[in-house]
């Protein structure tokens, strides 16, 4: 199950454990470090800010889209009301007095020290710095926590409300069974060894029109890794095999086995033994997926009513234009 923490940084969008600034305890900032909001007497930094707007920006550019001075504008203010967002719900957290706070954070700053080291980062957090997120981590999880968000239930009939309203976004593909038998053509193969793979595909068909059984002469000439199950590709829908594949395949009635079939893997002889019309999954099926959809959903509005209750009762002076 995820922890509160998870869901926060989900909610919020933020890229990554959220920084918390050296000395926030007080609205003075250290020299060279400009403020961009102080939210009760705690800063959040200017330098902090912008290492967030420059990763949502670089996401942006990275598709080749144009940032213009207004959008950067925009994007600034998004992660810097997320940044005050989380500082108040640090602060709020801390008013709990957790118990257990320095074995959490212990706890927490190991899990950020592993997750970095397993994504590679060239430039490794500094002690003060991942201290300070695993102890924001820390209170805001505990905040939320106390405030019930990860037990927030979605109505039954806000559930199948949904079913009704996304039932055509739920619908089963048509499916086949299916078993077939591969002759491989390397992809620059010669004519001649093309001629020898048709022969040997069309000595096959001729011993399966004998009577021969379809799934030992899989296991006993295909090329296929599917030779060890018999030929046997399980269940299938339109787009699992070539074009060519599914054009055979999708026509055959259960039982039935097709001629030759080319495509770039080689000849294929195909066996269709079952076939499974499209089909609407029931709500039952779907239920758990969308529970978990609209609790994220539900949890999200929960948190952004909680922020802008603290926000209320919060002094929260932007220096930013």
């Amino acid at each position: 199950m995820k922890t509160v923490r998870n869901l926060i940084v989900t909610i919020l969008c933020l890229l990554g454990s959220v920084p918390s600034a050296p000395g926030a305890e007080t609205a003075v900032a250290p020299s060279g470090r400009a403020a961009a909001a102080v939210v009760n007497g705690a800063v959040i930094f200017r330098d902090e800010l912008d290492h967030f707007v420059e990763f949502a920006l670089s996401r942006r550019r990275g598709a080749g889209r144009k940032v213009t001075d207004e959008q950067k504008k925009r994007v600034e203010r998004q992660e810097l009301d997320k940044l005050i967002a989380m500082e108040l719900l640090a602060q709020a957290g801390e008013k709990l007095n957790p118990a257990d706070l320095s074995k959490k954070i212990q706890a927490r700053r190991e899990a950020i020290g592993s997750s970095v080291s397993r994504g590679g980062s060239v430039v490794a957090p500094s002690e003060d710095r991942l201290n300070d997120t695993a102890r924001r981590d820390v209170l805001v999880d505990a905040y939320l926590a106390s405030r019930d968000i990860d037990a927030i239930k979605v109505p039954e009939t806000d559930l199948r409300a949904y079913y009704e309203k996304n039932k055509s976004g739920f619908k089963k593909p048509e499916t086949i069974a299916v078993r077939h038998i591969l002759v491989k053509i390397e992809k620059e193969a010669s004519p001649e060894t093309q001629a020898e793979a048709r022969k040997k595909i069309e000595g096959i068909r001729d011993r399966i029109g004998a009577g021969a059984d379809f799934a030992v002469l899989a296991s006993e000439s295909s090329d296929c890794a599917s030779a060890a199950k018999g030929g046997d590709l399980g269940e299938i829908q339109r787009g699992f095999m070539p074009r060519e594949f599914d054009q055979v395949a999708f026509s055959l009635k259960p039982g039935e086995t097709s001629g030759i079939v080319k495509t770039h893997h080689g000849f294929h002889i195909i066996r269709v033994m079952e076939r499974h019309p499209e089909t609407v999954r029931t709500f039952e099926e779907m239920r758990d997926f969308i529970e978990q959809y609209l609790a994220k959903d539900y949890q999200r509005k929960k948190v952004e009513e909680i922020v802008e209750e603290l926000k209320r009762a919060a002094t929260i002076d932007i220096r930013i234009q």
